[in-house]
């Protein structure tokens, strides 16, 4: 069966990414450290795709196709749930219905009747994605104005407007590269009024009998003070506020939460923004700080005691995990403990599931499996039973 998703003459359009380059796309055509598995993972994805019952599916060919971190991981994510689906007993599957007047990202029917399922991926806010993209920009700039011994590490940041072009600057980078082997400094920053963002370039010596080859060996990632546990908290409300109005035909709301190109995403920084992060309050004349818990987090009563996000049945944890070369799904669910439309409590079964008593000064956590233990993972290929362990 010919390929829709990635054509051979699709694969040749893209250019291979230098080792620098992180963007996933074009990691996933070119930098598989084995032609085999990178052309079963492209057989799985066309699978996938192929079997997706969409009324959406060209926005999901174009995401797939996309250079973008965000809209590719969305996308990819989205072909996971689908088959997550699948493996946990779903009995039919849409994906971008319309629904109570919304278009939630899948419409899953279970033998207890219908979920709403919304995926969500943990990225870097959109300006700093942006940034990092034409981060990239310039390093490619670099690289097509510059071939050298040495080689340089590129951070940039703090764009001002739009892309960068650096002629202004070509002349000030090309006699630090040429000034490099007589001893002179291996750093050099330029900045506005030359060019409109911030930009630092760290040489370093190759090898003895490296060749002379484009300069760029390595490119930093966007700083940001924002942490994972306030990203992750605003991308569930985003989710939760999407059908906070709908009041008709209420079913499950379940959130997928994977990984995509914001760093410190764990269970533990999920579990900050359900329950809110631990924090330590210093008072005058005590020799003891008590830890508690910072407000804000989404399955805890607001101050007067009433219950929150009530819309919202579960959390679902995800990421990808790699064992014997085959890719499987790490789920572990979290249960609203005041829900409004529970899950039945075998629906994910046998995964990790976690199921929370609020008290006045404690949180019980009650999960189904032993999570010190082997984990029961989702194998995400062609296998009569697709429950594996993970210890």
């Amino acid at each position: 069966m010919p390929r829709i998703l990635y054509p051979e003459s699709f694969i040749q359009s893209v250019q291979p990414p230098e080792d620098w380059d992180r963007r996933p796309l074009p990691n996933l055509l070119h930098r598989a450290r084995d032609p085999v598995t990178r052309d079963q993972e492209l057989e799985r994805l066309e699978r996938w795709y192929q079997d997706l019952v969409s009324e959406e599916k060209p926005n999901v060919l174009q995401r797939l196709r996309s250079m973008k971190f965000r809209e590719f991981w969305s996308a990819y994510y989205e072909l996971v749930t689908s088959e997550v689906a699948r493996r946990v007993g779903a009995t039919s599957l849409r994906h971008a219905p319309e629904m109570f007047g919304k278009r939630p990202d899948f419409e899953i029917t279970f033998p207890s009747g219908k979920q709403i399922w919304e995926v969500a991926t943990a990225y870097q806010t959109s300006a700093r994605e942006a940034d990092d993209d034409l981060a990239h920009d310039i390093a490619n700039q670099l690289n097509r104005h510059f071939q050298h011994g040495w080689r340089v590490v590129v951070e940039a940041e703090n764009f001002r407007s739009g892309r960068v072009h650096l002629r202004p600057a070509l002349p000030q980078i090309h006699a630090w590269l040429e000034c490099l082997e007589s001893g002179g400094p291996n750093w050099i920053r330029l900045g506005p009024p030359m060019i409109s963002c911030d930009l630092h370039l760290v040489a370093h010596r190759p090898k003895d009998g490296a060749e002379i080859r484009p300069i760029v060996s390595g490119l930093m990632g966007q700083g940001g003070n924002i942490t994972a546990t306030d990203q992750l908290r605003n991308v569930l409300r985003k989710k939760i506020k999407k059908y906070s109005h709908v009041r008709s035909g209420l079913v499950p709301l379940v959130i997928f939460l994977y990984e995509g190109d914001l760093l410190h995403v764990s269970r533990e920084s999920l579990e900050w923004a359900l329950f809110g992060s631990l924090q330590v309050s210093f008072r005058p004349g005590q020799s003891e700080a008590p830890l508690s818990l910072a407000p804000g987090g989404l399955f805890m009563p607001d101050p007067n005691g009433h219950p929150q996000n009530t819309r919202l049945s579960a959390v679902v944890y995800g990421r990808r995990q790699w064992q014997n070369g085959i890719p499987h799904a790490c789920l572990f669910i979290y249960h609203h403990p005041a829900a409004r439309n529970p899950i039945p409590g075998d629906e994910f079964s046998p995964l990790p599931q976690c199921r929370e008593t609020i008290r006045e000064t404690e949180i019980q956590q009650d999960w189904s499996t032993d999570i010190s233990g082997d984990i029961q993972i989702l194998r995400l290929d062609d296998l009569p039973s697709p429950l594996q362990s993970l210890s």
